[in-house]
């Protein structure tokens, strides 16, 4: 379809469902087959290897699963390690190497850490969609096309491409891959760490091989009974935060007065119009064609929230695009770099084997309440009976049942995994506890002191001796005044 490229990618990212010192000791993990290796961002060396696992239980097809295994600083508890499971759904594990080493410094200082890439993600059969340039997605008016014949279309040339079945990539299927994994390193019990989607799998692994799990915190916690189409109705609760804080403080409400109703003045002129402008390339800087759609607004601003340094320039954005200046939006519109390393196939393989299926009539009622909410069930209306990815079974919504010592993390202001999803997947856990970082976003152990706490936990083992004080911290960032920066805007006498 002419002038359609780049808008599946601007698709998904509207529809999505969804983060070192130098070592010279040597892990424990047998070495024999594994080779040194480096991640990007990330000096220390890694040592790396494969693992061949069966497609599925009915099916002689093998598939090459890899991993990646970070030295401990000073290996004290050689036959325990720290894996570590990404998020996304679809986010390589390898690829953000050094994001886990930063989170889990601490622990680290004692154990190795295992990451894996999960199957469909990185290395471990990589199942991507094709994607275009940031410059067509700028130039592509994405509400020019209803999203549901545009869902099915995409997600038709998708499936051509990938010619494989997702059912053999849900979190079932690729839960028996972590275990053979820990099998092959010889590791005798695991401390588990799991990050947003990283959560759900983490509870899968728990329920599936408990014997094999010391410990396991979850930081951004998806319940095994919530759909993660219900991310609609966080990411309204945490922009709406952003207007009641903006509107209680004086400074911020006298330099962006009426914050909300100019964020709705903004998308009411852009659906009746949208505004096609030149704007600078956000990393190249020279200038390129930008139809500007609510939803590219929209989308955005929701992503914009999942970090503090971005979050504060939220009001600044909003305020200037209304005023015509959309250099501040497409600031936050370039920084949003994650989507482009999610694995597509493979995200569609869990949200269309496992969200999609449960929907009832009442949660669609419900889900329907959001922006979000309504474009997510659209889009897998659209694409889930195309992708035709078998239903997991029925007991893999049951929330966990475990007494093995569990850390849950919340942050108050998550727009993706709030604490109350927290509290609905631990309601059978007999050895848990939640911790809230009011002001924290989204992976709280990456912005706080619960790097320590995690760390501490793993040593101790006991979720309720940890003090939680230091949580209490301020780490909210002021909001941007203006383009420089957090000051005070000068006011007139």
């Amino acid at each position: 379809m002419k002038n359609n490229r780049g808008r599946f990618r601007m698709l998904l990212r509207h529809s999505l469902i969804a983060v070192g010192l130098l070592s010279g000791t040597v892990s424990h993990a047998d070495t024999a087959g594994l080779t040194p290796c480096y991640a990007k961002g990330l000096a220390d060396q890694l040592l790396c290897g494969s693992v061949e696992q069966p497609l599925s239980e009915n099916n002689s097809e093998q598939i090459s699963i890899h991993y990646a295994v970070i030295p401990a600083i000073k290996q004290v508890h050689p036959t325990e390690a720290i894996l570590a499971f990404a998020g996304g759904p679809g986010q390589s594990a390898i690829d953000v190497a050094a994001v886990f080493a930063r989170v889990l410094r601490y622990a680290r200082e004692e154990r190795d850490i295992i990451l894996v890439d999960q199957r469909g993600t990185g290395k471990s059969s990589l199942l991507q969609c094709d994607m275009d340039p940031l410059e067509a997605q700028f130039a592509f008016n994405d509400d020019a096309l209803p999203i549901f014949e545009y869902s099915r279309e995409e997600t038709q040339k998708c499936k051509t491409k990938l010619n494989t079945d997702l059912s053999h990539f849900t979190t079932a299927a690729a839960v028996k891959d972590f275990e053979a994994v820990r099998l092959e390193l010889g590791y005798k019990k695991l401390h588990l760490f799991g990050a947003s989607y990283g959560t759900r799998i983490a509870q899968e692994y728990m329920r599936r091989y408990p014997e094999a799990v010391a410990s396991a915190t979850l930081d951004g916690v998806v319940p095994m009974q919530q759909s993660l189409i219900a991310i609609g109705e966080a990411i309204d609760d945490s922009l709406q935060a952003i207007f009641s804080e903006c509107a209680d403080s004086a400074e911020c409400n006298r330099q962006y007065p009426q914050l909300a109703q100019q964020y709705r003045t903004l998308l009411d002129a852009l659906i009746a119009q949208p505004a096609t402008v030149q704007v600078p390339h956000p990393r190249m800087h020279n200038l390129i064609p930008l139809v500007l759609t609510q939803n590219k607004v929209r989308s955005a601003i929701r992503m914009a929230l999942y970090s503090h340094t971005t979050r504060a320039l939220v009001p600044l954005a909003i305020s200037e695009a209304v005023k015509g200046n959309y250099l501040p939006l497409v600031g936050l519109m370039g920084s949003d770099s994650a989507f482009g390393s999610l694995a597509m196939g493979m995200h569609s393989a869990i949200v269309c084997g496992e969200d999609w299926p449960a929907l009832t009539a009442q949660t669609r009622s419900r889900f329907a309440s959001s922006y979000f909410g309504r474009l997510m069930m659209e889009s897998l209306d659209a694409s889930c009976p195309i992708w035709q990815v078998s239903a997991v079974k029925k007991d893999f919504y049951q929330p966990l049942s475990t007494d093995i010592p569990t850390l849950l993390l919340s942050g108050g202001l998550d727009p993706a995994t709030p604490p109350s999803w927290a509290e609905l997947a631990m309601v059978n856990m007999t050895n848990a506890r939640h911790l809230i970082a009011d002001e924290a976003t989204h992976g709280v152990a990456g912005q706080s002191c619960a790097d320590k706490l995690v760390a501490e936990f793993i040593s101790q083992g006991d979720p309720d001796k940890l003090d939680d004080s230091c949580l209490k911290k301020a780490t909210v960032r002021r909001y941007f005044m203006n383009p420089n920066g957090p000051a005070v805007a000068s006011q007139e006498p």
